[in-house]
């Protein structure tokens, strides 16, 4: 058995937008904020005593993004035992991201984030009885001829709950933007869960691989 921690998602701020009412039609107007991008945020791994002891849960971290592009203050809303916390601490602080902007100066932002830690099979494994189906798998927009090979493999993350993400990325030599790609692309596959040997549905990860010519 192995065990991962996987990303579950990004909270932006809220905002809020005051309307006023004109005599005379608007004219249509760029808005003055531009909010941050993450570029790259890298996973957050088991500790062997998490491991070991059965781990699973939800660290919860609010993280302030610099105006300068660096990664500020990081500290735990919630917390889980034997290391792991810390451990998604340091992957935070890891993340790379284009800053939020007003009137096109970058300003700092806090966001919380949420590292999800979670008990996994390799879909080869032999504990696994019935392996994950994949019902629809669309393909990556992306432009062949930027690309350096004709082929992109990416480790997907099969939830037992319809859960689906990039576990990590076989092929490396992608820019952030082909990888924003290949990520969509994976959040929209469809499949049916893998089944444990004790007959419930289990967490897995396969590899998925994409041809282009």
């Amino acid at each position: 058995m192995k065990l991962t921690a996987l990303l579950l998602s990004i909270f932006l701020p809220a905002a809020a937008a005051v309307a006023q009412q004109q005599t005379q039609p608007a004219t249509p107007q760029t808005s003055p904020v531009r909010e941050h991008v993450i570029l790259e945020q890298p996973r957050a791994p088991y500790t062997s005593a998490a491991r070991q002891n059965g781990v699973e849960g939800i660290v919860k971290l609010s993280v302030t993004l610099l105006a300068n592009g660096k990664v500020g203050n990081v500290s735990p809303q919630t917390y889980l035992p034997h290391g792991l916390t810390q451990q998604a601490i340091n992957a935070a602080k890891g993340i790379r991201f284009t800053p939020r902007t007003i009137n096109g100066k970058p300003v700092n932002v806090t966001v919380t984030i949420e590292y999800r830690y979670t008990l996994y099979y390799e879909d080869e494994d032999r504990d696994i009885t019935t392996k994950v189906a994949i019902l629809s798998r669309p393909k990556p927009e992306i432009d062949v001829a930027t690309l350096k090979t004709g082929h992109i493999a990416v480790d997907v993350f099969f939830g037992s709950d319809g859960r689906i993400s990039v576990f990590r990325f076989i092929t490396t030599d992608l820019t952030s933007e082909q990888k924003a790609k290949v990520t969509e692309a994976v959040e929209k596959i469809t499949f049916r869960p893998a089944v444990h040997k004790s007959g419930k549905k289990m967490n897995v990860t396969k590899v998925v691989a994409y041809e282009f010519k």
